[in-house]
């Protein structure tokens, strides 16, 4: 074997060894690519002392989009590619998650997550935005609407968590119960479990991405069930804040939703007037990742009912 290929054998034999020994290292590589690929560009922001990371592309009409909880901006990536063609987007890790500030000492009420949002938006000088959230980042959505409603423009609520006069998912009955906490992560199989339960048909996912992603969630399981318990037990519910949303509204839910019940998607749907109904068969808990063209059109015929391009 000439010296030529062994140096080419050992490339390959390190190349391959990497994808296992350096995951968060492939997983920046990949989400490079991706958002180069989706038209969106990674920034930082610090506001009073928090750190915000965000991603930005696109142009046309502000869309913000939320992601919910140990979850980051990168998961609506399927969902920004398309959408950054009309839209000016802005998604953010929201601090706590994914880049931006780490958790400690920061309150997860409902409230105070939409207080820090709006410090952010002041930064940016966005004034007036169509906003957009999947799970806790649903319920800071309608949040801000209710407090803010000259601020936003129309609202896109996937599969929320606060509706609490829905029946309770089976995760939500485990975790009221006391039976068993889901966003305690202490293993990969805890992060597994947690990540297949999102899921209607569970996405394959290379092992070094699963376990980038492992290691993220890992960061937070002393923080999990704190942030977990003040946002989901200490906030008002969507049914308080439902009646004062006035702005065209898109409720989006999957009806194999094991995290929020699909029944909420009929309680919002009843109490904001006006508002657009979207379910989609064999999804779960994120529309957004598990099937982004369903999505992506979903919003898309909500915008042209609305005329939101303009």
């Amino acid at each position: 074997m000439s010296q030529s290929t062994l140096y080419v054998a050992f490339g390959l034999f390190a190349m391959v060894a990497s994808w296992y020994v350096l995951p968060n290292q492939w997983m920046a590589v990949l989400s490079f690519l991706a958002h180069r690929i989706s038209g969106m560009r990674s920034k930082k922001l610090t506001i009073d002392g928090v750190r915000w990371h965000y991603l930005e592309g696109g142009k046309g009409p502000t869309m913000v989009i939320l992601h919910g909880l140990a979850a980051e901006a990168d998961h609506w990536l399927g969902v920004a590619g398309p959408l950054h063609r009309r839209f000016h987007l802005l998604v953010p890790d929201l601090p706590g998650f994914g880049h931006s500030q780490p958790p400690a000492g920061l309150n997860f009420q409902i409230e105070e997550q939409s207080r820090r949002l709006e410090k952010w938006l002041d930064e940016l000088k966005v004034q007036e935005c169509i906003l957009a959230g999947n799970s806790m980042g649903a319920w800071i959505a309608a949040e801000f609407a209710s407090r803010h409603p000259g601020r936003v423009r129309a609202l896109w609520l996937q599969d929320a968590f606060g509706v609490k006069s829905a029946p309770y998912s089976r995760i939500m009955t485990e975790y009221i119960e006391g039976k068993s906490n889901p966003f305690l992560v202490e293993s990969m199989k805890d992060y597994s479990n947690l990540a297949n339960k999102m899921f209607f048909k569970p996405p394959h996912v290379p092992y070094a991405l699963a376990r980038a992603g492992y290691l993220k969630t890992a960061r937070l399981k002393t923080e999990l069930p704190r942030m977990s318990e003040e946002f989901l037990l200490h906030s008002a519910p969507l049914e308080e804040l439902a009646p004062r949303l006035k702005m065209p509204v898109l409720i989006e839910w999957g009806l194999e939703d094991k995290a929020t019940h699909p029944d909420g998607a009929i309680v919002l749907h009843e109490l904001i007037e006006g508002s657009d109904l979207v379910t989609h068969e064999d999804v779960g808990h994120l529309p957004m990742l598990e099937s982004p063209s369903l999505s992506t059109q979903a919003f898309l015929d909500f915008s042209m009912k609305h005329n939101l391009e303009r």
